[in-house]
């Protein structure tokens, strides 16, 4: 009866196990072929307490977003601002002004994320400006100044399934870019037995609908059916509609620029403002009167990025790193910088490969170790400024500013971790499909292990 009574003892006052051996019995559920990456380190000494396959060279998904963010911060700067301006081609006259230009700077910013979900609120803003400039008409065109982006509006790099090539988070990158870059589809139903009626913004004739809907009395669909032609923004919708559908948005497949600049005409034009010309793209001088300036800046557009893991968001913002280094505002021109940022902040062996702005490459590699060491001077340096671009999230009975990450092939989670108590931790864990046969099996993994983070170490 001593043995078992002492046992109990001992059980009592024996320390948990640690978060090392916590960890690695979570791993054990890792399944044969799949690829398990961890590593975690406490802020205040960059020591790390977790390594487990910390080194390997892996998929980092969305995580990879944080080495544009380090780019974003570093070379660019927290206070920095996306400048789009609209001038005058030449001065207004009795209310008339022979044309307008817009320079477009880059912004990923003119959609519904700062408009209260409605993001024609951006250029009926600019009416009201042209207005109050004294613009009652644009007798000439609309230009598009987009020379600050060049090359492919895609990264060759990114994974182009018929499927993904439709999807919002395959969006193409411009200088002049509304609302995502996407087509935002909508039903509204007319009268039984007839076609409803596809609404589509942006408003541009460069958009062709085909409408193969029937409006019926009751029932119909629960959802839109609609696509895009994998070589042309056509776009298809079908269906039985009973009520006006949510917008459901659609990647652009070309001319984002000119589709931009159609839908400002569009709203333009509804504000009172007609505009004889046409849509084009074109130099603009710089020295026209200025009627428009809209200065977004970079830290929302960060937390965008991050906490809503939009793709469209590192795109652009990884050609405006380019832009602002002297360089043309392209994927070939970015990613380079990034990587040279990553070597300023991490040494030489850094361990990543940047092919994209968004982390939506299969290509792209990171290891868990080098994503806490990134995090980790991110938060040295810039502190809540970063931190907070970060997404909250529970951590078991801790607190954590999470940055997440999911592909096909790829399931990953990166950031700040306060335990009860402390010390602040970093972690990443970066979960690949290998020979697994996919990853359904890793964001139960995922959870669990945060959790036992949030319990400290």
């Amino acid at each position: 009866m001593i043995r078992p009574l002492l046992a109990l003892v001992l059980a009592a006052t024996l320390p948990a196990a640690d978060l090392d051996d916590r960890i690695a019995r979570i791993l054990r559920g890792v399944p044969a072929g799949g690829i398990a990456a961890v590593a975690v380190a406490r802020v205040a000494d960059g020591r790390f307490i977790v390594r487990s396959g910390a080194e390997r060279s892996v998929v980092p998904a969305s995580t990879q977003k944080l080495a544009v963010t380090a780019a974003a911060l570093e070379r660019l700067g927290p206070r920095y601002r996306f400048t789009t301006r609209v001038v005058g081609l030449g001065p207004v006259d009795g209310g008339s002004v022979p044309g307008i230009g817009v320079i477009a700077g880059g912004s990923p910013c003119l959609d519904e994320h700062f408009t209260d979900k409605q993001p024609d609120r951006v250029f009926t803003a600019w009416a009201d400006r042209l207005r109050a400039a004294g613009v009652r008409r644009i007798a000439g065109d609309v230009v598009i100044d987009a020379r600050r982006f060049a090359g492919p509006i895609r990264p060759p790099t990114y994974p182009m399934s018929p499927d993904n090539a439709i999807r919002w988070f395959t969006a193409p990158a411009s200088a002049f870019a509304w609302n995502d870059n996407c087509i935002e589809v909508r039903v509204v139903p007319t009268t039984a037995g007839e076609p409803a009626r596809v609404e589509v913004r942006p408003r541009s004739p460069r958009i062709r609908v085909i409408n193969r809907t029937t409006t019926v009395a009751a029932g119909g669909d629960d959802g839109l059916t609609a696509t895009r032609a994998l070589d042309a923004n056509t776009i298809t919708v079908s269906g039985r509609y009973a009520k006006t559908t949510a917008w459901n948005p659609l990647s652009i497949h070309a001319d984002p620029d000119l589709l931009a600049g159609d839908h400002l005409k569009a709203v333009l034009r509804d504000a009172g403002i007609p505009v004889d010309g046409a849509v084009r793209l074109g130099p603009v001088d710089p020295a026209g009167p200025e009627l428009v300036r809209q200065d977004d800046p970079l830290l929302p557009a960060l937390a965008i990025l991050n906490q809503r893991s939009q793709n469209f968001y590192g795109e652009q913002i990884l050609r405006v790193i380019a832009n602002a280094d002297g360089k043309p505002g392209s994927v070939a021109a970015g990613t380079p910088l990034v990587e040279a940022t990553l070597t300023g902040l991490l040494g030489a062996e850094h361990g990543f490969t940047v092919l994209d702005g968004s982390g939506l490459s299969y290509g792209n590699r990171a290891s868990a170790a080098g994503l806490v060491r990134l995090i980790i001077a991110l938060t040295t340096r810039h502190g809540e400024t970063f931190t907070a671009t970060l997404r909250p999230r529970e951590a078991g009975t801790g607190k954590a500013l999470v940055k997440t990450g999911s592909l096909a092939i790829a399931v990953s989670l990166a950031g700040i971790v306060d335990p009860p108590g402390g010390p602040r931790l970093a972690f990443a864990m970066v979960f690949n499909a290998g020979e697994g046969g996919g990853v359904a099996w890793a964001p139960a993994l995922r959870d669990r292990i945060l959790a036992e983070i949030g319990a400290g170490p």
